[in-house]
């Protein structure tokens, strides 16, 4: 090898185009595991996933449809897991830890605890869960009360990266009129605040890739090569680095070459995947340029049954588009704190598409699909999971895989089990609840051991968000939570 690079090294390009590269043993130390220039570890990344549906519908107990029967690894996979077969067997890189509850108000005598929510459920689960601090007694919109885990995490490498973080949401419109909360995972919470300020989410791939790969900057406005490459119609950010990538791979060890090469031909199939998408085509919205080249939006929900393209705009193809920049830009090290909501809290979204049934996906779990189709939507979540931690899991850096620094948590809106919004006991199978809630966590950052069935025996779900930030690197608590899941962890 001819070369030393630094970790924030880059190609630059024609009219100031910049593509971040990965990590190459150019980079790194004899051993292949630390930074070569700094002798400093490799970073960690810490990415938070979101969807919005329970576990259960119906009668049938979630045993059945979500939760392994055994504990520990080498778990069995229900209908709601199945994605975990795949992708080689990508469970043996994903606990499940299941039984998990945010507590309420009515077990507490009328007082919210710690952690804890009202008795309403959609609105008032968001904040225990997300920044592990209790709602407002009399709430009953969808708030945060402190910072979030991905915004906790995005301060600790703020100034290490070109993005502080990255949020992004695939569903794209709530498709009914909701509080627009309902869509947002991210919150800051001002000193000497009580109320945290939403961070709204990217819902436009083409908008996010843009942001990540297209910030161009020429240094005239008479630029000829930007001005002959327009011209000629070649539209790919690869093409703009191409000539300072060939000098490079000349000075590169084989491996390296073709770890740049890979990276450069994944950043093209991602631009070339979200120029193929049909341009927007809704008499509702148009979309500006930029936009220009996202899956339609579809209408909103109509007075029927979902069975057309409204309350739908291909989130198929946009979760997985966003997964795709998700890798990319941590490979990059473009950011190191990344939310992706799949679905919005109480999704309206027209699951049809997905699972053929003819139902929006909070009704799925209020009795409009069995509770085997419930479980295939909360499979379509999981799937998308499964694909990001595997693209990680793929990805070497040096001596080791991309997923031995970075950890991936996964949350569920609600769980299954009492109502806490009806007289206690009366609504004992509910979807409305958030006890037996459940969260998957992946990598193997800070210690975590993957692979694994964990029961939560009544712990908080924040405890698990807690875990993985600790496992990248966080030492405080998460809100008002202070304890992690020790199980998750490999003895020491």
């Amino acid at each position: 090898m001819s070369i030393r690079l630094g970790r924030r090294a880059f190609l630059a390009g024609v009219g100031g185009a910049v593509v971040g590269l990965p990590v190459l043993e150019a980079m790194l130390d004899a051993n292949g595991e630390a930074l070569a220039q700094t002798a400093s570890p490799m970073p960690k990344r810490f990415v938070v996933c979101t969807a919005g549906c329970s576990l259960g519908s119906g009668s049938v107990p979630i045993s059945e449809t979500y939760v392994p029967s055994t504990v520990g690894a080498n778990y069995d996979l229900k209908r709601a897991l199945a994605p975990f077969a795949s992708h080689d067997n990508i469970k043996n890189e994903i606990s499940v830890v299941t039984g998990l509850k945010i507590p309420w108000a009515g077990e507490n005598g009328g007082t919210v605890p710690s952690g804890g929510r009202p008795n309403n459920h959609h609105e008032t689960m968001m904040s225990p869960m997300l920044a592990g601090v209790r709602t407002a007694p009399s709430e009953f919109q969808a708030r945060v009360y402190g910072t979030t885990a991905d915004q906790v995490m995005a301060d600790m490498s703020a100034s290490a990266t070109q993005f502080k973080s990255l949020v992004y949401r695939v569903q794209v419109s709530s498709y009914i009129s909701s509080d627009p909360n309902r869509g947002a995972v991210s919150y800051r919470l001002a000193p000497g605040g009580t109320l945290a300020t939403r961070v709204d989410p990217v819902i436009s791939p083409k908008q996010a890739y843009d942001t990540l790969f297209r910030s161009f900057r020429p240094t005239t406005d008479g630029d000829a090569e930007l001005r002959d490459y327009r011209n000629a119609g070649r539209r790919s950010v690869v093409d703009l680095v191409r000539g300072n990538a060939q000098r490079l791979m000349q000075r590169l060890g084989r491996d390296d070459q073709q770890r740049l090469q890979s990276h450069l031909e994944e950043i093209y199939a991602l631009e070339r995947g979200i120029a193929a998408l049909p341009p927007e085509q809704t008499a509702v919205c148009v979309q500006p340029p930029a936009y220009a080249n996202d899956p339609p939006i579809g209408g909103e929900r109509p007075s029927g049954d979902y069975t057309t393209n409204s309350g739908y705009s291909n989130e198929e193809l946009r979760a997985r588009l966003f997964c795709d920049l998700v890798h990319v830009a941590l490979a990059c090290d473009l950011t190191r704190s990344v939310s992706l909501m799949f679905t919005h809290f109480h999704s309206w979204m027209n699951f049809y598409p997905l699972i053929g049934v003819q139902s929006d996906l909070h009704e799925i779990g209020h009795g409009k699909g069995t509770t085997r189709e419930m479980a295939d939507a909360i499979a379509w979540h999981n799937k998308h999971f499964a694909y990001l931690v595997a693209k990680i899991r793929d990805t070497r850096e040096g001596a080791q895989s991309m997923l031995e620094n970075t950890v991936l948590v996964m949350h569920h809106e609600g769980g299954y089990g009492v109502d806490a919004s009806e007289a206690p006991g009366s609504a004992l199978n509910s979807s409305h609840s958030t006890e037996n809630m459940a969260a998957l966590i992946a990598g193997r950052a800070g210690g975590l051991r993957p692979g694994q069935h964990v029961r939560g025996n009544g712990r908080h779900p924040a405890s698990v968000t807690l875990s993985a930030m600790r496992a990248a690197g966080h030492t405080g608590p998460l809100g008002e939570i202070s304890a992690t899941i020790p199980e998750l962890f490999a003895p020491a």
